[in-house]
């Protein structure tokens, strides 16, 4: 249960084949804190931020539906 924490962190932060994103990217729109002492206080317009969100997560559909379609191709093949 100690290393529960670490290995979402991990999962999250690990590039998915298909989409080539983070979880962190498609939830948050941006990678989580690392590495860094010093927080940055950037703050955008809310909807600056959806809107950039939202084609993250087009982008990130659109790579799903290609993965599905070569995956269904090397099936078919076969």
């Amino acid at each position: 249960m100690e290393w529960l924490t670490a290995a979402e962190f991990s999962y999250n932060n690990k590039k998915h084949a298909a989409t080539g994103q983070t979880l962190f990217e498609l939830n948050f729109g941006r990678y989580p804190w690392k590495d860094n002492l010093m927080v940055q206080m950037k703050f955008s317009k809310l909807e600056e931020f959806l809107i950039g969100l939202e084609r993250s997560w087009e982008k990130a559909m659109k790579a799903m539906e290609v993965a599905q379609k070569t995956i269904k191709k090397q099936f078919d093949r076969k």
